[in-house]
């Protein structure tokens, strides 16, 4: 018996033991694939990611390509998804569809951008969400949209991730598998079930918030577990514009820059250019340049410019004001009327020659100085009525015309005639010969021949009416919205982000003789280069030196923190373009993660190490009136220093500006960076 009770112990020992080793072998198991499965998770996020940022990298990459292409209305503007009805058709797979209604989700177009399809880990292709405002048509993008206080009508629309508003204006989701997500906070319970046919409901592939469009704007990159396998990566504006801007200033050299060099040629103005040979690309002798505008807040919103040129002012806003508008206090920068290219006289009709001769004539402005006009009646030579007839001439000289882009308009010079008594005026060829003067304006004289009597069987007299508008000096085309060419720059508002420079040899100063006598830089022979000019513009790292007649500055987005549109120059240029020592310098970001400076005036100081050789970005507080210092942990306090080991000058580091700096080990030095102005040349020599 006892033997049998000390096996039967024994029996259960092992039985214990066995299952004891089960069980461990059961968790090892479980533990083992556990792991596993992590790191298959973290292997599929991996892959996810890879094609995510791909995605990434191609669509901010089509949208500069596509705003460089001369006739694209509306730089900037993102792709629409692809449309529902094209969800795996073999040929229009992949191929955005416009218009959308925005904000939109929809399928990533893989292929308009001439990519393979993208899909995730799981096999499924990526789809891709747009907010209000960024794609299709209708809102303005440049630099100042970048704020939803610019006050224009901008491409302000964001998209919320995970509860915060931010700068994201963009999203493609990999969606991962189907699942059956279950009712929670944002989510609605929802079986996903997938299918290769008919229009894609977006709730079979994206979970929660991401499937709730048009509903709301709301997006999340996290979800509750089990209920949420979308992998998300953000496109913003900060990350967009840069390589916008690049693409609007290679525009602004190719499609603007020439028109401003046709603005004021000497064959349409009246009067004289260089030696066409000292002007390469200007057979028509040197161009002249209006006077820029007085830097102020270039609005809209809290605007304050009307972008109207002052004389004397070579250095400003674009004179990009119109006068054939509609004044409202919305548009500032509309000057009708006397407000800008008013009539210096009253101008009258007069024989210009001929045979004949003025009988009678009274002349009359017609509503608000629009136009003048006279009207009379002429006599045929008695002594040979059979000549020609006689020439009617009128002219006039008009205020201001070089404090904006004007053109010549001729349409608004007319000559009449008729018979006496006759209901029927019967127009007459005109022909014209303007005259620019130094002080801006322009004198303008035109002139018809008018019917010879006895030829028309009219008998002894006829009557004339001659008029002239003020619009004989109308808007340039650059200021037409519509315009098929240069439009895109008037209508997106550009002109707000653009600063102008112009040598004062290069505006109508140019025409007084006082400015005629002074000399430029000179050519190797000695002989002057432009004897008109006294003042040539110098760009560091642009040749040839000192040989700018005027360039053009893309200010880009702001980047020193403050809001804009403001009056701060500050705001819009970096270093030396603020004061007019002109540079070019490479175009960088602001880095994501700035250190916060806590210091005071050239004494600054930042809570982060100092690593030798590696660069870090902080925001100063005060700008600096002479020689700095900057304090880093474990550096401690040492000279802020030029890249040449200079001292700082006063006004180097401006208040709110991103400075970047690198620790050599003894002091900081200073690199002239972040840089966002972009150097855009419209005349050299």
């Amino acid at each position: 018996m006892k033997q049998r009770s000390a096996l039967r112990q024994r029996g259960a020992a092992l039985l214990i033991m066995v299952t004891i080793i089960s069980l461990g072998a059961t968790w090892y198991l479980v533990s083992r694939l556990n792991t596993e499965s992590g790191l298959a998770g973290a292997a599929a996020k991996a892959r996810n990611t890879k094609v995510l940022n791909q995605a990434k990298a191609a669509l901010i990459g089509y949208v500069a390509s596509q705003a460089a292409i001369a006739g694209e209305n509306r730089p900037g503007a993102l792709p629409c998804p692809v449309a529902p009805g094209n969800f795996n058709d073999a040929a229009n797979d992949g191929i955005v569809s416009y218009p959308c209604t925005l904000p939109i989700v929809g399928r990533f177009p893989w292929k308009t951008m001439g990519l393979e399809k993208l899909v995730d880990v799981s096999g499924e292709p990526l789809w891709y969400a747009v907010a209000s405002g960024w794609a299709g048509a209708g809102t303005v993008i440049n630099s100042d949209c970048t704020s939803a206080s610019s006050g224009m009508a901008c491409a302000t629309g964001r998209l919320t991730v995970d509860g915060a508003t931010s700068d994201v204006i963009a999203l493609i989701i990999a969606p991962g598998p189907r699942l059956n997500v279950s009712a929670s906070t944002n989510c609605t319970a929802w079986n996903q079930a997938r299918s290769t046919t008919g229009s894609p409901d977006a709730r079979n592939y994206l979970e929660c918030q991401n499937a709730t469009w048009p509903a709301d704007a709301s997006f999340a990159s996290t979800g509750p577990g089990g209920s949420f396998n979308d992998q998300v990566v953000t496109i913003t504006v900060t990350e967009l514009m840069p390589a916008i801007e690049a693409a609007i200033a290679k525009r602004i050299a190719l499609e603007i820059v020439p028109e401003l060099n046709r603005v004021y040629k000497p064959s349409v103005w009246g009067f004289s250019g260089a030696d066409p040979a000292l002007a390469p690309g200007y057979a028509d002798g040197k161009p002249l340049y209006p006077w820029a505008a007085p830097f102020a807040n270039p609005g809209p919103g809290a605007g304050t410019s009307s972008y109207a040129g002052a004389a004397g002012t070579y250095q400003g806003l674009l004179p990009f004001n119109q006068v054939n508008c509609t004044a409202s206090a919305s548009n500032p920068r509309c000057l009708p009327g006397a407000a800008l290219t008013s009539w210096a006289s009253s101008p009258d009709a007069y024989d210009g020659g001929g045979w004949g001769y003025i009988q009678t004539q009274s002349c009359w402005w017609e509503t608000g100085n629009a136009a003048r006009v006279c009207e009379g009646e002429y006599h045929e030579n008695d002594t040979y009525p059979s000549n020609p007839g006689m020439r009617i001439e009128m002219q006039a000289t008009l205020r201001n015309v070089a404090m904006g882009l004007r053109r010549l308009d001729s349409t608004r010079m007319q000559v009449e005639a008729r018979n006496d008594g006759s209901a029927t005026w019967l127009a007459q060829a005109v022909s014209y010969a303007p005259t620019m003067n130094s002080d801006g304006s322009l004198t303008i004289r035109f002139w018809a021949d008018l019917p010879n009597i006895d030829s028309m069987g009219w008998g002894t007299y006829a009557q004339y009416r001659i008029r002239m508008e003020r619009l004989v000096m109308n808007d340039h085309a650059l200021l037409d919205t519509t315009d098929p060419t240069t439009g895109w720059f008037a209508r997106n508002e550009w002109y707000r982000v653009l600063y102008y420079s112009v040598a004062r040899g290069f505006t109508t100063d140019a025409l007084a003789a006082a400015v005629r006598e002074t000399a430029c830089p000179t050519s190797t022979s000695g002989s002057p280069i432009y004897p008109f000019n006294s003042s040539c513009l110098t760009v560091t790292n642009v040749a040839p030196a000192g040989r700018q007649r005027a360039i053009l500055i893309l200010a880009g987005r702001g980047i020193n923190g403050n809001p804009r549109p403001s009056a701060a120059l500050a705001d819009y240029l970096e270093f030396g373009n603020r004061t007019g020592n002109f540079e070019k310098q490479t175009v960088t970001g602001v880095g994501l993660n700035l250190l916060v400076d806590t210091g005071a005036v050239n004494a600054y100081a930042v809570a982060a190490p100092a690593v030798i050789g590696k660069p870090f970005q902080f925001k100063a507080v005060n700008a600096n009136s002479g020689a700095s210092t900057l304090n880093a942990a474990a550096a401690g306090a040492k000279w802020l220093l030029n890249a040449d080991g200079s001292p700082l000058a006063a006004a180097q580091i401006q208040a709110d500006a991103v400075i970047e700096a690198t620790y050599d080990g003894t002091d900081f030095r200073l690199a002239k960076r972040p840089f966002n102005d972009r150097v855009i040349v419209v005349g050299s020599n």
